[in-house]
């Protein structure tokens, strides 16, 4: 008897470890990201005559810290929620399913990725959330051939889209389960990111881009000047396209919607999968 209780009060001990690891390394990697967007900016000089291979070199880098901080958050959930097959098959399969979504595309080249991210991370929580989002972004780069130094930067995007997501059911417990009332909140941050995604991953290159002194990022230029120099290289560039990805979101979360979120929340306390 005292050695099972021993053996309980080690996995106790373990499991509330993981619980204080997971969110730390969450709020690691989503930091890892942050700077690697902004740092470009505290730079005193930059060569704004590759944009189109910009940051070639510290691409590896990015991706292979981006891809331990994960797995290291994946192995503080396993550790903390005792994740069994039926669990680890789940994430396997939103994954996929997210990544298979990106590939049809919609008007304006728009796509169902995140529809299906966003309602995973809802569902459960921001740990899944950032998992299904970044992971579902790698996997779709094999299928369209999304490799390049831009791709670390879509997976932290694409990972910050679930991780809010799961924010979002954490903080709107009030909206749960009122049928239309949670639709429609959640179609307004499906259309919120649908802008903001673009608005973000520009950034992973607008420092290196010398198009014109009106829309282009200098060494030395004051917030508010860089502010207003990129709100007008977003209208010029990608808003219009932006704005039929946010379009797409909406509908698709207004029209189907309801049956996902039924699906996974039936699958989740069935299982009793918690990652909140």
């Amino acid at each position: 008897m005292a050695s099972v209780a021993v053996a309980d009060g080690g996995f106790a001990l373990r499991t509330r470890g993981a619980a204080l690891l997971s969110p730390l390394l969450l709020t690691a990697v989503s930091a890892v990201g942050v700077v690697a967007y902004l740092y470009p900016f505290f730079l005193a000089e930059i060569d704004q005559t590759t944009s189109v291979s910009a940051r070639a070199d510290e691409a590896p880098l990015l991706f292979a810290g981006l891809l331990a901080l994960a797995l290291l958050l994946f192995l503080a959930e396993l550790t903390r929620q005792g994740m069994n097959a039926k669990v680890i098959s789940l994430l396997a399969v939103v994954i996929v399913a997210a990544a298979a979504l990106r590939i049809p595309a919609l008007p304006a080249g728009a796509t169902a990725f995140f529809f299906l991210v966003i309602i995973a991370g809802y569902v459960f929580g921001p740990r899944l959330g950032f998992l299904v989002g970044s992971g579902a972004m790698f996997v779709s780069a094999f299928a369209i051939g999304g490799f390049g130094p831009w791709l670390p930067f879509q997976l932290f995007a694409a990972g910050w889209v679930g991780m809010t997501a799961g924010w979002l059911g954490r903080v709107a417990p009030r909206v749960r389960g009122r049928g239309r009332t949670e639709l429609i909140v959640i179609a307004v941050f499906a259309g919120v990111w649908g802008m903001l995604y673009g608005a973000i991953t520009n950034l992973w290159f607008w420092p290196y881009v010398a198009q014109g002194e009106s829309i282009s990022w200098a060494p030395g230029m004051g917030v508010v000047e860089a502010i207003q120099h990129y709100w007008s290289f977003y209208i010029l560039t990608s808003a219009g396209w932006d704005a039929w990805r946010a379009v797409g979101n909406v509908v698709l979360v207004l029209v189907a919607g309801r049956p996902l979120l039924d699906l996974l929340s039936r699958y989740r306390d069935r299982f009793q999968i918690r990652f909140e």
